[in-house]
């Protein structure tokens, strides 16, 4: 549990300063929109080691409160569409900046991928609370081990 609540602290603090650093950030990335184009390939590569990241400490802290298979794998599944959802964001903004065609292409898939999120979201909590009723939201984990 030591190490759930180590993994708690973290994410407490990065959601501390992430409005800060989400204004700093949207100021950069305008910036790069409208005057060097080429600043948005690591502004987006930077955003989805982000979105890595926060992914990784949610299944780090959510995995010690699954108590079957199942659930195991399907906290895995949410995991790896994370990193689809990263890897998809980021290629298709590298590929937008150097090459329109195939950008909009990878940002199509990008957006469909987006679009039904919210659906597979509640498709894996469903699939969750059938497996385990009992076990909590990432963010009731959060609320409760709160430093």
């Amino acid at each position: 549990m030591d190490q759930v609540r180590h993994d708690v602290k973290r994410v407490v603090n990065i959601r501390r300063y992430g409005v800060p650093i989400w204004i700093v950030y949207m100021a950069i990335f305008l910036f790069a929109l409208f005057f060097e184009q080429i600043w948005l390939i690591p502004l987006m590569w930077l955003l989805a080691i982000f979105l890595i990241i926060m992914g990784n400490k949610e299944y780090r802290i959510m995995r010690h409160f699954a108590e079957t298979f199942q659930t195991l794998k399907l906290l895995r599944i949410q995991y790896a569409m994370t990193w689809l959802d990263a890897l998809l964001l980021s290629t298709s903004m590298t590929a937008l900046v150097l090459n329109h065609s195939i950008g909009f292409l990878i940002g199509a898939l990008f957006a469909m991928m987006r679009f039904t999120d919210s659906y597979r979201d509640r498709l894996i909590r469903n699939k969750l609370k059938a497996v385990d009723p009992d076990m909590p939201t990432y963010d009731q984990v959060i609320e409760r081990m709160k430093p």
